[in-house]
């Protein structure tokens, strides 16, 4: 029988290198495996949430008042080798809106990581409060509102001062319309002109409903500047009713008014003229006057009477 060999580790220094290195190396191994086994966690904050389902809501004539975004906090398991690679960008919240009707609601939030061997084992908060409105579409008039005032000797000619318009939008806010109005500003203007108008709807408080839509959002306003002037007024009487009279004894109250109309004709205007009166009305009671405008030309204030008086004179 043979003997074995007796190894001599003194005198073979190459063997004693290879033991050392496979026990290093069976060394490295258990540690690299340990850690790779090794459970850690990550936390990730403001992830944001996707609705899923807008379309159905959409369908049902309804629309999400809030929150109109979300965003989660997460936190996220899962062994070393796998964690070292985990990012914001892998991790999906979404909630389904699709079968919400309308009225207040509670949704739990799923969130997920697009990797496997990740689990989510957090999140903050858990659920979203939503609140459902029926979206309303309604048929309304806008008001053209002017500030402010033009300079000295200019007046703004007639225009349309309503608009159609269509408002839409949830009906918490639709109802709380109390007016809709498309404001221009007269102090900068000195001509004829045409100015684009945005047109926004206002709470009983005068603030903005953004929550809204009107359509047309913006008008297009030719706004007329016409030039007024100060002049005095002439009597004229009916031939026929005023011989044997004085036409001195005869004034009008008031005896000036102010016109307006295109600059060209309203520079050309000393005096505007009565309309032919007939004394025998003013006889019997009737102290009302027209007054003769030239074409183009038009009262700043049609609301004023002008009457006639009769000059009492001292003796």
């Amino acid at each position: 029988m043979k003997k074995m060999k007796k190894i001599n580790f003194r005198n073979d220094r190459s063997l004693m290198l290879k033991v050392m290195s496979l026990i290093f190396a069976i060394i490295l191994w258990s540690y690299v495996k340990g850690e790779a086994n090794f459970l850690s966690t990550s936390n990730f904050k403001n992830i944001e949430v996707t609705y899923d389902g807008l379309s159905q809501l959409k369908e049902k004539n309804l629309i999400i008042i809030s929150p109109k975004e979300s965003t989660v906090d997460v936190k996220l398991q899962g062994y070393n080798s796998y964690m070292r690679n985990v990012t914001r960008d892998g991790i999906v919240a979404k909630v389904d809106v699709s079968k919400l009707t309308e009225g207040e609601h509670s949704v739990p939030i799923n969130v997920s990581y697009i990797d496997l061997g990740i689990s989510v084992t957090n999140t903050t908060p858990r659920r979203i409060p939503f609140k459902i409105d029926k979206v309303l579409e309604e048929k309304a008039e806008a008001n053209i509102v002017f500030l402010n005032k033009l300079e000295k000797g200019l007046t703004l000619g007639d225009l349309n001062k309503k608009v159609n318009v269509v408002v839409k939008g949830p009906s918490t806010y639709v109802n709380k319309i109390n007016k809709i109005d498309a404001y221009i500003d007269l102090s900068e203007i000195t001509e004829t002109t045409s100015i684009q108008a945005e047109i926004y709807a206002y709470d009983d408080a005068g603030k903005i409903i953004k929550e809204v839509e009107i359509s047309p959002a913006t008008i297009k306003v030719d706004i007329p500047i016409l030039k007024s002037k100060t002049v005095p007024i002439k009597l004229k009487f009916n031939e026929n009713t005023s011989k044997n009279i004085v036409t001195s004894d005869f004034s009008i109250e008031p005896s000036s008014v102010t016109i307006r109309g295109n600059s060209d004709v309203i520079d050309s205007i000393d005096f505007i003229e009565t309309r032919p009166i007939n004394l025998h009305n003013f006889k019997a009671g009737n102290d009302l006057v027209n007054l003769k405008l030239p074409d183009k030309v038009t009262l700043v204030d049609e609301n004023i009477d002008f009457r006639l008086k009769q000059v009492v004179r001292e003796d």
